[in-house]
């Protein structure tokens, strides 16, 4: 009966009912209380507790014996796994505060976080007792960017392996802050760029000649490539103040980073972007051209992408995917979909994401015959929130709740993948969008990081607390990789008889290999001297052909020169009457043109006479005019 209480006692409240037993009141009871197992030994190995770790022993609380042990549970679990288990990388960070607590603190060994409730703890029957996190890394308020992506990112992408990266925590906890960074600090992102494209320098095709469609790899027809061509420069020039910060950008980067560059083969590397935001459980397209932007039409309508499983593999359709050349062209593509990420003020957080975003890189590399995928998923979860606490009302409630819901889904999803280590258990991807784009990480098929973000305050103990148990869930899945099957026979007398075809055909073959060997030796000598003698008749030759040179140009310069000569005649002649026949009809021209001007000026010389005949005619009659004027008056 104790055993069965125990159990039920595991089950998180924050994914299952609670048990109708618990006191929902949270009626006042006293704080120190007697460990009454502490004496007795568990033959579990998994419920011993260190006895480093526990300073308060004698006031210890079978709570915290539970919480401990299932905390000691998970960190057995993740760091003695067997060879063919692959666990989740869950990392905490903390953001830096004015005002430390001792309230979150970290272990000697530096991946186990100590949570002790704070006085002013509103719940006292369930955030009592101290609680003990493990994770595969912590990093401090002290912590950098760089250090923090060498250690979670970096050597995943030299390896060339998929993998997915979550950023959780309550809103305001810096999450985007982790992926994204700011114009001093990069982020997980710009950072993932620059070491992609160092990787593949020298590789990137010129031509967006293959890409993923449908979740399937198409080679595209010239047209198609055209037009790929011409939505890439179109978005990629609407952000071009970009360029002049990329410089400064980039070395800030390579100065922290002395990223590898990759071995130089016949392959060839097309790298696709695609960015999209989960927003009140739909799917938005960040990179449509014709989509709005936020703050110019706030209240238009956008389309929604609908997430496609097929064959085991998750697409979203119709999705926009642009092809990059460089990581400036990657980060202009990232800038372009934040325009468009909805973001809202609430009372924590200034500017807070409603959505989630999800940038996806595509990487093809194409051998002559082949062509290998490699996805890497960046998440930027939404911060979950306590609507008592944020004061949302409105569409700000709406997006709370779906926000709040999703990552409950996740959650679950998290906490089944967790058990189906064991056992075969139903996974519920598609009850949320976010868990559905996220199958293949959470079924062990690409790799899972997960960065947990914390704000270290009191005041945030129980929000901090839910998302430390969500992380725990995480902390606690196992993939099993696949194991090859050996072949298994009752036919020995045959396994046996072609062993020996085997040897003997081998032996035949070392045989006949040395006999080449020998004749590939002989032939080679062969060659050589073939070589020789084919040099030595080339300079035979090449002497005989510079003797027939100067013999036939001395038979030949006296009748080059008579030659010469006529041809020279020929050609004074032939211009001696071209500028006769050019000075006759010059002379032609002239003498037409004299006479047309001749005729002109007769032409005009006779109009002066009639015009001087007129105006005698005129003045004479106005003479007559003014007489007989004179003569009337």
């Amino acid at each position: 009966m104790a055993e069965a209480e125990s159990t039920q006692r595991e089950v998180r409240s924050f994914l299952m009912p609670r048990d109708p037993s618990i006191d929902r009141r949270f009626r006042p009871r006293p704080q120190q209380r007697i460990a009454l197992f502490h004496d007795i030994k568990e033959e579990d190995d998994d419920w011993e507790i260190d006895s480093s770790l526990d300073d308060t022993s004698e006031l210890a609380s079978a709570d915290r014996i539970s919480e401990t042990a299932s905390s000691g549970a998970i960190s057995d679990a993740t760091t003695a796994n067997p060879p063919n288990e692959v666990g989740a990388s869950v990392y905490l960070r903390l953001r830096p505060v004015d005002c430390p607590t001792s309230t979150f603190a970290i272990s000697k060994e530096g991946n186990i976080l100590i949570c002790c409730p704070p006085h002013e703890a509103t719940n006292l029957n369930k955030n009592s007792t101290e609680k003990h996190y493990s994770f595969t890394d912590i990093f401090d308020s002290h912590v950098g960017q760089h250090e923090l992506y060498e250690k979670c990112i970096g050597q995943k992408i030299i390896a060339e392996e998929s993998f997915t990266v979550l950023t959780y925590g309550t809103s305001g906890s810096g999450k985007t802050f982790t992926l994204l960074g700011d114009d001093h600090r990069p982020g997980i992102i710009p950072r993932s760029l620059e070491n992609l494209f160092s990787l593949y320098e020298g590789q990137i095709y010129p031509h967006p000649s293959a890409k993923i469609i449908n979740g399937h790899v198409t080679i595209l027809e010239d047209n198609v490539t055209g037009k790929e061509n011409l939505i890439r420069k179109k978005i990629l020039a609407q952000n071009i103040e970009l360029e002049s910060q990329h410089k400064s950008f980039q070395q800030c980067i390579r100065n922290e980073h002395c990223f590898p560059k990759g071995p130089i083969d016949d392959a060839h590397v097309l790298i696709w972007v695609t960015f999209v935001e989960i927003y009140n459980e739909q799917v938005h397209d960040l990179l449509d051209d014709d989509a709005p932007k936020y703050g110019v039409q706030p209240n238009s309508s956008r389309k929604n992408l609908k997430i496609i499983c097929n064959d085991g593999r998750v697409f979203i359709k119709s999705a926009t995917s642009i092809y990059v050349k460089s990581s400036l062209e990657a980060l202009k593509l990232l800038r372009y979909g934040q325009k468009k990420l909805k973001y809202a003020s609430t009372s924590i957080n200034a500017n807070s994401s409603r959505s989630h975003c999800i940038f996806l890189l595509d990487v093809l590399k194409y051998y002559p015959g082949v062509i290998k995928r490699t996805s890497y998923k960046f998440c930027d979860l939404a911060g979950s929130e306590r609507l008592d606490k944020t004061g949302n009302v409105g569409s700000r409630l709406k997006e709370a709740q779906r926000i709040n819901t999703s990552l409950m889904v996740l959650g679950r999803c998290l906490d089944a993948a967790s058990a189906a280590g064991n056992k075969q258990e139903r996974i519920p991807f598609r009850e949320s969008k976010l868990t559905m784009l996220l199958q293949a990480a959470l079924q062990g098929r690409e790799k899972l990081t997960m960065v947990v973000n914390l704000t270290p305050l009191d005041k945030y103990y129980e929000e901090n607390s839910n998302v430390l148990n969500f992380a725990s869930i995480a902390r606690n899945i196992i993939f099993k990789s696949s194991i090859a099957k050996q072949n298994h026979t009752r036919y020995s007398n045959f396994m046996e008889n072609t062993r020996c075809d085997i040897e003997k055909v081998d032996k035949a073959k070392d045989e006949y290999i040395q006999d080449l060997t020998e004749e590939n030796a002989r032939l080679h000598e062969e060659l050589q001297t073939l070589r020789a003698q084919l040099e030595e008749q080339e300079q035979i030759l090449h002497t005989k052909l510079q003797q027939l040179e100067e013999m036939l140009r001395a038979q030949h310069s006296e009748e080059m020169e008579e030659q010469e000569d006529t041809l020279r005649n020929k050609l004074v002649d032939s211009f001696k009457t071209t500028l006769a026949e050019t000075k006759r009809q010059g002379e032609k021209r002239l003498q037409v043109q004299l006479n047309c001007q001749a005729q002109t000026y007769e032409t005009k010389v006779f109009y002066i006479i009639m015009i001087a005949s007129l105006i005698r005619k005129y003045e004479a009659e106005i003479e007559d005019l003014e007489e007989e004027l004179e003569r009337r008056k």
